[in-house]
């Protein structure tokens, strides 16, 4: 007769289920997390960074956080984005010249670097292309030397989406915390989701504004110099923000997206 040693019946915890549906949650986050988020970025919102050439409108410090804001919080940093954004234009009108149409630009930058983030590669580049295709129809675009205002970050978010060692590689440094290339993984993130609200912003900016190449080729040296500004400091802040999450085990987009 053979007796039953008591510790082999006793199962080990389950372990947690990754939910993108669960209870109190957005696309996977938290909404007590995405409504932080949404209010810090209406206190960015408050702060005044670059002017625009020839616009009323204001660069504010929250184009910073919608550079990152796929990489900490997945898809859900569209709806967090939009939020802000809303309540900032009622707030600080002065940080945008397209009134609450402005949302849609961050709402783009959150959504697309989300998306690529939690691995949904294929919509993400659906909208980038999008992106472009509407700025190319439009016959503004045909003028002369129209075609370099996209340049060059939105062709390097291209390549990010669509070149899968490259992309595999961004989502793992980010997804691990790797030391030797989460910065790199960071920036890259940034540049898909600063790009993307960049490039939603000219499109609206074409259609709404008659502007001619006489305005969009002079001044594209400048943006170019914002664009790369822009991604440094989010780099910077983005591997600041991760890392101090990690550290305080506090959720982030790494610990519930797919890690293939």
């Amino acid at each position: 007769m053979t007796q039953s040693n008591p510790t082999e019946n006793l199962q080990a915890p389950p372990k947690p289920v990754r939910n993108w549906q669960a209870r109190g949650r957005l696309l996977g986050m938290p909404i007590a997390i995405v409504s932080i988020w949404a209010a810090l970025f209406v206190a960015a919102s408050a702060v005044p960074a670059l002017p625009v050439p020839g616009m009323t409108g204001m660069i504010t410090m929250n184009t910073i956080m919608t550079a990152i804001s796929g990489a900490v919080l997945g898809p859900a940093a569209g709806v967090a984005n939009m939020v802000g954004a809303i309540i900032s234009t009622i707030l600080f009108p002065f940080g945008s010249f397209f009134g609450l149409w402005g949302a849609l630009t961050v709402t783009m930058g959150g959504l697309i670097s989300g998306l690529l983030f939690a691995n949904k590669w294929k919509l993400a580049g659906l909208l980038e292309v999008a992106l472009l295709v509407a700025w190319f129809v439009n016959p503004r675009a045909w003028q002369p030397w129209m075609w370099i205002v996209p340049l060059p970050y939105s062709l390097v978010t291209l390549l990010v989406i669509f070149v899968s060692p490259l992309r595999r590689w961004m989502r793992k440094q980010i997804l691990t915390g790797s030391k030797a290339g989460l910065w790199a993984g960071v920036a890259l993130i940034a540049t898909v989701g600063h790009s993307a609200e960049f490039m939603t912003s000219n499109v609206m900016t074409n259609y709404m504004y008659n502007l001619t190449w006489q305005y969009w080729v002079p001044t594209w040296p400048y943006w170019v110099g914002v664009d790369t500004v822009t991604i440094v400091m989010a780099t910077v802040v983005g591997v600041g923000i991760l890392s101090g999450l990690r550290k305080a085990r506090l959720i982030q987009a790494a610990d519930i997206v797919p890690a293939a």
